[in-house]
């Protein structure tokens, strides 16, 4: 099963105890009242005050080497018009040495920006992980904290009334 197949089973099967409980506590006679918070989780991982200082620091680590492939950028481009532009007037063998050097320094260019796109995916995933597993142990203590029997992390809708996650935003700021 995939992982939001799973979420959406375990929702389902919370809400089903919960509805049971309540049909059966009815039916001795005393009501069931079943509390349920909702956490958007995604918003969290996205718009929290520490995804985005995680965001800003990753941007900062990965920038020294954005510009040295900038540098390198313009390098080529000044390289390929002087080419350009002194072609005319080059025998072939000096055509060819200049050639080489515009198309090394190209797949230069092309590994260092694949190797930062690997490196920049890899280093976001880390700090997203590392996000989801503190805010995964912020909900475990919700109930606790919150007297709520249900924490849903995935709601097709929901009252606002019951949506918590302002309060782990807080928690998670902290």
């Amino acid at each position: 099963m995939n992982k939001h197949l799973k979420h959406a089973a375990a929702a389902c099967f919370a809400l089903g105890l919960a509805w049971s409980a309540s049909v059966a506590a009815q039916d001795i006679g005393r009501p069931l009242e079943v509390r349920i918070a909702v956490v958007n989780v995604e918003r969290l991982l996205a718009d929290s005050q520490r995804a985005r200082a995680a965001a800003a620091k990753i941007e900062a680590e990965f920038l020294p080497r954005r510009e040295r492939i900038a540098a390198q950028l313009r390098q080529l481009r000044a390289l390929s018009a002087r080419l350009e532009q002194d072609a005319p007037h080059l025998d072939d063998r000096e055509k060819l040495v200049r050639s080489r050097a515009v198309g090394e320094l190209e797949r230069t260019i092309a590994r260092a920006q694949a190797k930062i796109s690997d490196d920049y995916a890899d280093r976001t995933a880390a700090e997203r992980a590392a996000l989801a597993r503190r805010i995964h142990d912020l909900i475990q203590k919700l109930p606790a904290q919150l007297g709520v029997d249900v924490v849903l992390t995935r709601t097709v809708w929901h009252r606002p009334q019951i949506d918590v996650t302002d309060k782990v935003a807080a928690m998670l700021d902290r």
